[in-house]
C-alpha cells in the first residue's frame, strides 16, 4: 500500500519560469529590483502568494510596490500568467498512467506549488490530469508550500498514508530533499 504524489508543474504540466520573469521585466514602470523567479527560489512574495498568505489584490499591489509596475491588473496578470502559456504535457494523462502503474499506488494525488491566479488560469487545461487522480492538493488552498515539510505531512495525514509508504515525484531537487528527509521515497523528474 502506497501513496503517490505527483507534482504538477513541470512534471504534468509544461512550466517555464523565465516566461513570467521576462514578460515581468517588459511591464511598464519596472524599476530594476531583481526579479527572483524560479524553480528552486523565489522572492518573498512568490512564496507567499502561492501559499495563500497574501490575497491577489495584495499580490499585485506588492509587485506595483516592489517593481514599480504601473499597468492595469490585467496586465499584469498576463505577464505572472505566462510560465502556463504551454499548457499540458502532451503525454500529461499518460504519464499519470505509467506513474502509477510503475510504483503501484494505491492512491496518486497531486500536489502543487501554484497561486489563485495561475489555478484559475490553468484550471480548465488541467481537467484531464486532475480526473486522472483521486486528489489534488493546491498550496494556495491548503496554506502549505513544498518545500516546507508541513506541505507532505498534511498530504499523508489527508490520505491516511505514512511518510514511509510515500512517493514523491517533483521536479525540485529542494522538494525532493525536503520529502526525503519525512522518510519520502523521491524521484526527481527532469
Amino acid at each position: 500500500m502506497s501513496l503517490l504524489i505527483l507534482d504538477l508543474g513541470g512534471v504534468l504540466f509544461d512550466i517555464e519560469f523565465e516566461r513570467t520573469r521576462q514578460a515581468l521585466l517588459a511591464l511598464p514602470g519596472y524599476n530594476g529590483t531583481p526579479i527572483n523567479f524560479g524553480v528552486e527560489q523565489q522572492s518573498d512574495i512568490f512564496v507567499s502568494y502561492d501559499r495563500g498568505d497574501i490575497s491577489t489584490a495584495q499580490f499585485r499591489e506588492g509587485l506595483r510596490s516592489l517593481y514599480g509596475f504601473t499597468c492595469d491588473d490585467s496586465d499584469l496578470d498576463r505577464a505572472w500568467c505566462a510560465i502556463l502559456d504551454k499548457g499540458l504535457f502532451v503525454d500529461a494523462v499518460q504519464r499519470v498512467q505509467r506513474f502509477k502503474d510503475t510504483y503501484g499506488a494505491e492512491r496518486t494525488v497531486i500536489l502543487s506549488n501554484i497561486s489563485e491566479l495561475h489555478h484559475l488560469d490553468s484550471a480548465q487545461r488541467c481537467i484531464p490530469v486532475f480526473d486522472a487522480v483521486d486528489q489534488v492538493y493546491l498550496s494556495y488552498v491548503i496554506r502549505l508550500r513544498k518545500p516546507d515539510p508541513q506541505a507532505f505531512l498534511h498530504v499523508c495525514r489527508a490520505e491516511g498514508y505514512a511518510t514511509a509508504s510515500t512517493i514523491l515525484v517533483d521536479d525540485s531537487w529542494g522538494n525532493c530533499a525536503a520529502a526525503s528527509q519525512l522518510g519520502v521515497s523521491t524521484i526527481h523528474w527532469s
